[in-house]
C-alpha cells in the first residue's frame, strides 16, 4: 500500500487568532492535498509575529514533505512571513527584478512613498525559490526546496491562494478524489459501524465520519484502493447505511430534493410555520430550482394558517397548532399552489411555548404526495436554532424520499 507523504497547513494573521476573521483556508488546502496523495498530520495558526511564524516554518519543515503557508506576503506593515521563511529556511531574499517591474504601476498609485516601498517589497523572493506570478492579486506566490520536501509560501485571499495552490500540486503522485456519502435522519455511530462492516478487511480504504445536526457525511479515501477499488468501497457502504444516503457525489440534501424533482417533472411547494422560510430559503439556494420550485407560505400565525393555507379554524381548535392534523392541513393547502408535492412544518422551537403534552423540539413534518399525505411526529433535541436545523433536515429528507418513490 502506498504511504501517504505528510504535509502541514500554516495559516498566518493575528486577524485569524483574534477572531476576527474564520481560517477556512486550512480546509481547502487539506482537502487539495489529500486528493493529491499527501496526509496533512497537522494545522497551527499563529499571529502576524516574525518569530513566531519563523519556528512555525522551521519546525514543520523538518517533519513534512509539503508545508502550505498562507498568508503574511501582502504590502502592509504585518505582513512578515516573508522575513520570517528567510530566517527559518537560512534563505537571504533577493529582490526579482521582473517582478519589480510589475509592481511598479500598482506602487505609482500610491501618494505615499512609505507605502509605496511596502507594495515593492512583495518584489524580494527566498534566494532560489520558484515564483508563481500573482494573478488576481499582487502577491506572487514562493515555492521552496528543503532538505525534506517543498514549503510554499502563498497569499491569504482564497481567490489568489487557490490557483497556485494548484501549480504547487501539480505532478504530485494522484489518487482518487475522495468520495462523500451524505446521509440523513441517522445517528453518526450508527452510520460508522455500518460503514466499517461494508469496509471490513479493505485496509486500503480509510474512513471518517463527520456529523452536523440531522446529517452525517461518510467519507472515504483512497489509501491504496484506486479509482475503481474506492468506488466499489463506496457502493458497498451506500447500501450498508440504506436510504439515509441521499447523495454518493457531495450532493447537498436540497440538491438532492431539486436533481428528484427534475428528474419526475413534478413541482414542490411548502408550508413552514417553525421552520420560518428556512426549507425554501435551502431549496432556493440550489442553481435551477426555479424549475421545479412553485414557492411556499411561512403562516406562523394561525390567521394565517387559515387564511393562506386553508387550514380550518375548527382544526386548529380541536387539535393545536402543533399535531398531526394541522400539519397536514397545510401540506395540503401548499398543494393548491400549483404543487405536485408539498412538504410542511409545524412545532416548538423553544425554549419557551412547551407543555408536557407538547413538549419543546416537538415538530410535526406532512408531505403531500398526488396519491398520499403522511405526517411525522418528531422530537428534536437542541436549543431553538438546532431544533429548527433539524427540522429542515428532516422535513427535507422526508420530502426526498417521497419524490423517489414517486
Amino acid at each position: 500500500m502506498p504511504e501517504r507523504k505528510p504535509a502541514a497547513v500554516l495559516t498566518v494573521g493575528s486577524e485569524l487568532t483574534t477572531g476576527l476573521r474564520v481560517d477556512t483556508n486550512t480546509a481547502r488546502i487539506a482537502a487539495k492535498c489529500t486528493a493529491a496523495g499527501y496526509r496533512v498530520t497537522e494545522a497551527v495558526t499563529v499571529a502576524d509575529d516574525r518569530d513566531a511564524i519563523a519556528a512555525a516554518i522551521a519546525r514543520l519543515a523538518r517533519g513534512n514533505e509539503l508545508v502550505v503557508v498562507t498568508g503574511g506576503l501582502g504590502p502592509t506593515h504585518d505582513d512578515l512571513t516573508r522575513e520570517a521563511a528567510s530566517s527559518a529556511l537560512g534563505r537571504p531574499l533577493v529582490r526579482d527584478d521582473r517582478l519589480a517591474e510589475q509592481l511598479e504601476a500598482v506602487a505609482r498609485r500610491h501618494d505615499d512613498p512609505v507605502a509605496r516601498a511596502q507594495v515593492l517589497r512583495q518584489a524580494e523572493i527566498l534566494d532560489g525559490a520558484r515564483v508563481i506570478p500573482p494573478v488576481t492579486g499582487t502577491a506572487p506566490g514562493q515555492v521552496i526546496d528543503t532538505p525534506s520536501g517543498l514549503v510554499a509560501l502563498l497569499p491569504g485571499p482564497p481567490s489568489e491562494m487557490l490557483p497556485m495552490l494548484e501549480q504547487v500540486l501539480e505532478g504530485a503522485r494522484s489518487v482518487a478524489e475522495p468520495v462523500v456519502l451524505r446521509c440523513a435522519r441517522i445517528l453518526e455511530s450508527d452510520a460508522q459501524v455500518r460503514a466499517q462492516r461494508a469496509l471490513e478487511g479493505r485496509a486500503d480504504v480509510e474512513l471518517s465520519v463527520l456529523a452536523s445536526p440531522g446529517l452525517v457525511d461518510v467519507v472515504l479515501m483512497d489509501v491504496g484502493c484506486g479509482r475503481e477499488g474506492l468506488a466499489e468501497a463506496a457502493q458497498a457502504v451506500a447500501h450498508a447505511v440504506g436510504e439515509a444516503c441521499y447523495s454518493m457525489d457531495g450532493a447537498s440534501l436540497p440538491e438532492a430534493v431539486v436533481r428528484l424533482a427534475r428528474a419526475a417533472f413534478v413541482r414542490i411547494a411548502v408550508a413552514e410555520s417553525c421552520t420560518g422560510g428556512m426549507i425554501a430559503s435551502a431549496i432556493t439556494d440550489v442553481p435551477g430550482a426555479s424549475e421545479v420550485f412553485v414557492g411556499g407560505v411561512v403562516a406562523y400565525s394561525n390567521s394565517l394558517k387559515t387564511a393562506l393555507l386553508g387550514v380550518e379554524e375548527d382544526l386548529l381548535r380541536s387539535h393545536g397548532a402543533v399535531s398531526r392534523e394541522v400539519a397536514e392541513a397545510m401540506a395540503h393547502g401548499a398543494l393548491s399552489l400549483g404543487a405536485d408535492f408539498a412538504v410542511s412544518t409545524t412545532g416548538i422551537a423553544g425554549p419557551s411555548g412547551g407543555t408536557a403534552a407538547k413538549p419543546v423540539g416537538l415538530v410535526w413534518v406532512a408531505v403531500a404526495a398526488p396519491d398520499a399525505t403522511n405526517a411525522y411526529e418528531l422530537h428534536l433535541r437542541g436549543d431553538r436554532q438546532q431544533v429548527r436545523q433539524r427540522a429542515v433536515v428532516n422535513a427535507l429528507d422526508l420530502l426526498r424520499l417521497s419524490l423517489e418513490r414517486a
